[in-house]
């Protein structure tokens, strides 16, 4: 017996460590061509943050009702490798909205897209953590090969490969909230042991430090822990009953006590960050504002209107973005539900398959309901959990097929096999490398994220180029971060908001004392406050024309050259 179990063993390092062959250089080739609009923020946060932190100022450590405390801890690790001494000024907060941060770190001899780099190598590392301890659950659950084929086409899929490249804190979410699902599935159907339900518990913990939508959890494991009770006949319900309420509190325990332990500023003023936390967060979900928009919180207030146009926004966005592979190993899954040979066997299959498909659709019914967030990349976890819901039922059609036709019985067919179907999902997003997350589906008409920031550091290298290029000003539509950090000239950002206001003023006086005009022409559709600008510059050719996947994404102008007709046009 122990033989076995050590061969077992040995399968099972074997086939992780070629989990991380296949996922691992994916997740760190060119890491440091796209810069998110979201990310600038959470670079200068996490650096307010080490700073609260290195000079105990704990109750400055809130910066957003995510919170994104793991995002922050990663890049402040970094920040104290890289520039170890920023600590030791007195620049104290910089604003999250202002370039007074790249001023500063160039003034010191240092880049924030290196703080940046170094930030992705330990994000990629903690991610590939992840993944090895979801297949390590799952092979408990369903076997070596199937867990294989599940971590890995979900790692690799390419909606989230390019998300979790990024420091958006989406892909780490997606991968804690996978764990923690798992770690309570091992300790329910298979293993009895408090390691996994302490593993279980701690992965929430740290999926609320993320993100607090990850809340939606409680849900599914106190609903794996209610349909539990009625299966143990043999034990009185009473016992059952405490049994399941230990569990629960044993595993929110853990989750309590690593969100505690983990965010300083639940050291000393904890009422106020829960507060500001799940206020805001519920705030924006049901009213689209933070509280500081809303005034406060008035549960009676709320309008929940039902928004089933939302849910199949996002179904139908996933459909675009998702691949051929993960579509059919979905049908595959449902036959596998529904088979009789799994009813009979005592695996736990089946739970395996409909948790995770409980757990995505929970996530699209909030972001598909909730006000004020539309954006494809909040059910990151549902991608994931249908990725391996996917994995699963190409795992059960192999071992089907294997089971009719003894000719493919062969384990040499076997590895070709997955050979194959992998390299299939990863071929499938190398066309949109490195912005995996435009991925679009051969059906689709286009991709369900554009406008990303990526395309920016193209503008940035382009100009960078140029004769002189420290001198150059260059106005840049969201270019914060997504272009500045590329580029060693001066950046000054073209605002959404002027647009918003109609403060076309600024606007043209801007354009006027800059060197570069830089557009991003590929939100166009999707910000129709845009229309006036481009319509001005209709009749203009660009000085460069940046283009990727076929769309045109960014032109970039010489001031010099525009027309004083434009500005007129604009300021009309």
């Amino acid at each position: 017996m122990s033989d076995i179990l050590s061969k077992i063993n040995r399968r099972r390092v074997w086939f992780a460590i070629l989990l991380l062959a296949i996922t691992f250089p994916s997740r760190i080739i060119h890491i440091d061509r796209a810069i998110n609009i979201d990310e600038p923020f959470w670079v200068i946060s996490s650096s307010n943050f080490y700073y609260a932190i290195t000079h105990k100022n704990f109750e400055d450590t809130y910066f957003e009702y995510h919170p994104g405390v793991t995002n922050m801890w990663i890049i402040s690790t970094a920040l104290f490798f890289y520039f170890p001494e920023y600590r030791a000024y007195e620049q104290g907060f910089f604003d999250t909205r202002k370039p007074k941060y790249e001023e500063f770190m160039r003034s010191h001899g240092k880049e924030a897209i290196e703080l940046v780099r170094i930030s992705r190598y330990i994000q990629a590392g903690i991610l590939s953590f992840l993944a090895i301890a979801a297949f390590l659950l799952l092979s408990i659950l369903i076997g070596e090969n199937a867990a294989l084929l599940a971590t890995a086409l979900a790692i690799i899929s390419p909606f989230f490969l390019g998300h979790s490249r990024l420091l958006n804190m989406e892909g780490m979410v997606a991968l804690f909230v996978l764990v923690s699902l798992l770690g309570m599935q091992v300790y329910i159907n298979k293993e009895r042991k408090i390691i996994y339900l302490l593993l279980s518990g701690a992965a929430f913990g740290l999926a609320q430090l993320t993100k607090s939508t990850s809340i939606v959890l409680i849900g599914v494991v106190t609903l794996i822990l209610f349909i539990d009770l009625f299966k143990r006949i043999e034990q009185d319900f009473n016992v059952k009953l405490w049994n399941a309420i230990r569990t629960f509190l044993i595993w929110l325990g853990a989750g309590v006590l690593i969100y505690f332990l983990l965010w300083p500023g639940m050291w000393v003023t904890p009422g106020r960050m829960l507060s500001e936390v799940y206020g805001n967060a519920f705030s924006y979900a049901l009213q689209g504002a933070r509280l500081e928009v809303t005034e406060q919180l008035q549960p009676a207030s709320f309008s929940l209107t039902t928004r089933f146009d939302g849910i199949f926004q996002y179904l139908q966005n996933w459909a675009s973005s998702t691949t051929p592979i993960t579509w059919l190993g979905l049908i595959f899954s449902i036959f596998a539900v529904f088979s009789k040979d799994i009813q009979r066997s005592q695996s736990p299959m089946r739970s395996t398959l409909v948790y995770p498909a409980i757990l995505g659709g929970l996530f699209v019914a909030m972001f598909g309901i909730a006000q004020g967030r539309n954006s494809q990349h909040y059910i990151l976890s549902s991608y994931v959990c249908f990725d391996v819901m996917a994995g699963i039922g190409w795992g059960y059609a192999w071992t089907w097929m294997q089971g009719r036709w003894t000719v493919i019985n062969r384990v040499y067919i076997s590895i070709l096999f997955f050979i194959v179907l992998i390299g299939t999902q990863i071929s499938l997003g190398l066309a949109y490398a490195p912005y995996y997350f435009n991925y679009k589906s051969p059906f689709a008409s286009e991709a369900a994220t554009l406008g990303y920031g990526e395309g920016l550091s193209q503008a940035a290298d382009y100009l960078a180029q140029k004769p002189n290029a420290k001198d150059i000003r260059a106005y840049v539509y969201n270019g914060m971060g997504t272009f500045s950090f590329f580029f060693p000239g001066e950046t000054l950002v073209f605002k959404r908001v002027y647009l918003i206001t109609s403060d076309y003023s600024t606007i043209t006086n801007e354009m006027r004392e800059s060197d570069y005009l830089v557009l991003y022409p590929i939100i166009r559709k999707q910000q129709p406050e845009t229309e006036k600008i481009f319509r001005a510059f209709q009749d203009i050719s660009p000085e460069k024309t940046i283009i990727i996947n076929g769309l045109d994404y960014i032109y970039i102008y010489r001031t010099i050259d525009i027309p004083e007709a434009v500005f007129e046009k604009i300021l009309q």
